[in-house]
């Protein structure tokens, strides 16, 4: 571990509010943007705890110099590459504050969201708490979406482990909860860890195994984390080991609190399943392994895949395109954030989603525009102008 001249202080008093686990590998492009709205948060009693799964760019060096000007700045810095799941353990290992917060490293956070999503929690007895993801970046989203868009949610919700369980079945309708980014209670996760066998769907099975053992979720409407999607992000990158290693911690999980859920785990098990032989069937076409191709495709949910792919490539080409919808709603009805764990007077989801394909084209937002929305066109746009 390096980043500071001394040890960081083991005393009560010294113990952070939050220990944000950032884990990082090739992130130099984003490393320092990402880094430095953690340290801009209004919650000031954190640490920031880097740990590089032995990057070949500058990542460490960003990281290093950037905790000579900030003691609350730890950096880890790995001799060899193990994966996303095994980088953040070691950041866990560090971690002492009473509230652990996963970013990653090429995101952005609005300056508010640790200390808003801290006390939502607090007043609710929760144990984990999250809010929207806005997607923005490289990988065209010419609508604009966010993660928690379908629920059209307005006003904060417990999410329950069914749910949570059945969105991990990408055929459920439900938006892919493993994808949020938690704040979680340190004292709950005890000695739970990531899965290290997991290269892909990691926070999902250490978020479900917290629920599963009582954990209580709550889930915000707030849009406060944008989330960058580029072509190499790994959690887009699906293949047959990434899929066994799902499917062997879904089948390793502790046992279902209720019937209810027992039936979920047996749906999800087979989505998986259909998920691995549909993985086989696309590695032997690229392999050009014919003989191994044709007894799959004899299978009609496989073929049905293929068709739904095919079908799914020719909706983005065609969607790269469009402008945002004409139903998109105007900007000047936009409201305003509430105070933390307060509804919003309606759902923010189509408003944030809107902005961030506006920003990304430089369109202007108006000058009595909420603030959240001027830090929100600002973190997924280039430059924003505000127009009279």
């Amino acid at each position: 571990m390096s980043g500071n001249a001394s040890t960081p202080p083991s005393g009560a008093d010294d113990i952070p509010a939050v220990s944000v686990v950032m884990a990082n590998f090739r992130g130099a492009a984003h490393l320092e943007a990402a880094m430095t709205a953690v340290l801009a948060q209004t919650e000031r009693r954190l640490e920031l705890i880097v740990a590089d799964d032995a990057s070949d760019d500058d990542s460490v060096a960003i990281a290093r110099r950037i905790a000579t000007t900030d003691d609350r700045v730890r950096v880890i810095a790995s001799p060899s590459n193990g994966g996303p799941a095994v980088t953040r353990n070691l950041a866990l290992e560090a971690a002492r504050g009473e509230w652990i917060a996963v970013v990653d490293s090429d995101d952005l956070i609005h300056p508010e969201r640790l200390a808003r999503l801290i006390a939502a929690a607090e007043a609710a007895g929760a144990d984990l708490v999250a809010d929207d993801l806005v997607y923005f970046g490289a990988v065209p989203e010419p609508q604009g979406r966010t993660l928690l868009e379908p629920l059209a949610l307005s006003a904060p919700m417990m999410l329950e482990p069914a749910p949570y369980l059945r969105s991990n079945d990408g055929r459920s309708g439900l938006p892919p909860f493993g994808y949020l980014k938690p704040v979680i209670r340190r004292r709950v996760l005890a000695g739970l860890r990531y899965d290290p066998t997991l290269r892909i769907g990691e926070d999902h099975d250490l978020v479900l195994r917290l629920l599963i053992g009582g954990a209580r979720f709550l889930l915000l409407p707030d849009p406060l984390y944008a989330y960058r999607r580029h072509a190499g992000s790994i959690s887009h990158r699906l293949s047959v080991a990434t899929v066994e290693a799902m499917l062997q911690a879904h089948r390793a999980l502790p046992p279902m609190p209720d019937a209810d859920m027992r039936a979920v785990a047996a749906r999800v098990d087979r989505e998986l399943s259909r998920t691995l032989r549909y993985e086989r069937l696309v590695a032997d076409i690229k392999a050009r392994r014919w003989r191994a191709v044709l007894p799959r495709m004899a299978d009609p949910a496989m073929l049905s895949r293929l068709l739904d792919s095919l079908r799914d490539r020719r909706r983005r080409k065609a969607s790269d395109a469009v402008l945002p919808g004409a139903q998109a709603p105007l900007l000047d009805l936009v409201p305003d954030m509430p105070p933390p764990g307060k509804a919003w007077t309606q759902p923010p989801a189509p408003y944030a989603a809107r902005i961030a394909a506006g920003a990304a084209r430089g369109e202007a937002l108006a000058s009595d525009a909420p603030s959240w929305t001027v830090w929100l066109a600002r973190a997924t746009g280039r430059a924003v102008s505000l127009t009279e």
